[in-house]
């Protein structure tokens, strides 16, 4: 009997990685130098990925894509480790976390089409995009699913690829309370505790997370948490329907303005926490920033679940009892909640309760032991800090909530003042460069396996 062939995708996935950090003076309060970090840095490495945000307190750091997840990893925090240096020479820092927790008045990059979105989601709104610091992860499309030329879907009718490309795309999605769950580092903002995760509010906003005064929170078609899609033909109807939705707003707001030429491609609409990019990568891109050790930990996790995916053509599919049993892997599906349950439910618990929430707890666990259950013994050690993150039920904000509360910086508002945020910011600033350090041994000694 011959064995029946099975069609694999022949591509090799690739994983990247961009990080934001907010840079910080000695004094632990917020800089607007980052733009010299920046020219320093492309002036004395050339191949350095790293470049200007919208706020001049924030710099961005990525890495060229790779098969093997060590190899972009390092090339990331060797990246970083070289604009911590030039930043020390210059009197500065990386703050570590996605919101710092003082008051500061932003000022913005000339970053173009900034001043369009700054009509569009009004002054105070904008600023909250300078406020809140992320860590995108990408990961490869299915081989022939994507037009590198046109940068749009295909549409292939009956393909296998296609099929693993939205089921990919849905188990992201389902995936997004646990991922923002292992990486929050933002329970201050503006000088008050708003949530655990505050950056989600900020960004995402809206009315399933109870907080209107976010970035996108009148525009959740934009960036919010998208419902789960049945077919690419879904993707591709949400995709003109949202570029539709930003064309009028943008000429609403500037009617003089070249749309085409400032938006070219139809995958530069849309800043959702999951997103088909127009390099041809899912993007996840609801994460907090964070030691680099949890970063890299979430990386893995994602990668081999995404690999699993792709490569051996699981099917993901909503079920009810998903509910009580997420991430369920048996005879060839994966199993996730309804997308209402995540989005109407998942995601506020995750934000605003955290561990503290016995569901957002295991649902977490259960990620992590799908994601544990795929990844090479080689690498259980770089995954790690998600275990103990699940054993103890505390986050990185957990532990900054912690600390402040410790150290006598809370008044009986959970309000912190300028100044002792900036004690908080400098003591967090100053660990950063230990877990870079000990994360690039780890994954060095890892490659070497």
């Amino acid at each position: 009997m011959v064995a029946k062939k099975v069609c694999r995708p022949l591509k090799r996935s690739k994983t990247g990685l961009e990080t934001e950090f907010h840079v910080i003076d000695q004094k632990g309060k917020i800089s607007n130098k980052a733009h010299e970090i920046i020219s320093s840095l492309k002036n004395t490495h050339k191949n350095i990925d790293v470049t200007k945000e919208i706020g001049k307190n924030m710099i961005e750091f990525g890495c060229y894509p790779g098969v093997s997840a060590e190899s972009p990893t390092l090339d990331l925090i060797d990246s970083i480790q070289k604009g911590l240096e030039i930043s020390k020479k210059k009197g500065l820092m990386f703050y570590p976390f996605a919101t710092y927790p003082g008051k500061f008045k932003p000022k913005f990059s000339d970053t173009g089409g900034y001043d369009i979105k700054t009509k569009i989601f009004g002054s105070d709104r904008i600023e909250n995009a300078c406020r809140a610091t992320g860590f995108h992860h990408h990961y490869s499309l299915p081989k022939s699913v994507f037009d590198a030329k046109l940068k749009i879907l295909k549409l292939m009718r009956k393909s296998k690829l296609e099929r693993s490309m939205v089921a990919s795309y849905n188990f992201e999605i389902a995936a997004d309370p646990a991922l923002t769950l292992f990486t929050q580092s933002s329970p201050f903002i503006e000088g008050e505790y708003l949530a655990k995760d505050s950056r989600t509010l900020i960004y995402r906003g809206g009315k399933k997370l109870k907080y209107m005064d976010g970035l996108y929170s009148r525009f959740q078609q934009i960036g919010g948490l998208p419902p789960y899609k049945q077919t690419v033909t879904d993707l591709l109807i949400s995709l003109s329907k949202r570029w539709l939705r930003w064309k009028k707003e943008v000429n609403k707001a500037n009617p003089a303005v070249d749309f085409d030429l400032l938006y070219p491609f139809k995958l530069d609409i849309g800043w959702h926490p999951v997103k088909i990019n127009k390099h041809g990568t899912l993007e996840q891109r609801g994460m907090d920033i964070n030691y680099l050790s949890i970063v890299v930990a979430v990386t893995l996790l994602l990668k081999y679940i995404l690999k699993h995916i792709q490569r051996e053509f699981i099917e993901v599919l909503p079920a009810d009892f998903a509910i009580d049993e997420p991430f369920k892997l048996e005879n060839n599906i994966l199993y996730i909640p309804p997308h209402t349950y995540v989005r109407n439910h998942l995601q506020f618990w995750s934000a605003h309760k955290g561990y503290d929430k016995k569901e957002m707890h295991y649902y977490a666990k259960r990620l992590y032991h799908l994601g544990r259950l795929l990844t090479p013994k080689s690498h259980q050690k770089i995954i790690r800090p998600l275990y103990n993150m699940i054993d103890s039920k505390k986050s990185v904000s957990d532990d900054i909530i912690n600390y402040a509360k410790r150290m006598n910086y809370l008044d009986e508002n959970n309000k912190i003042s300028n100044s002792d945020a900036a004690r908080l910011a400098l003591y967090y600033a100053g660990t950063f460069p230990k877990d870079l350090n000990d994360t690039k041994k780890l994954l060095e000694k890892t490659a070497c396996l």
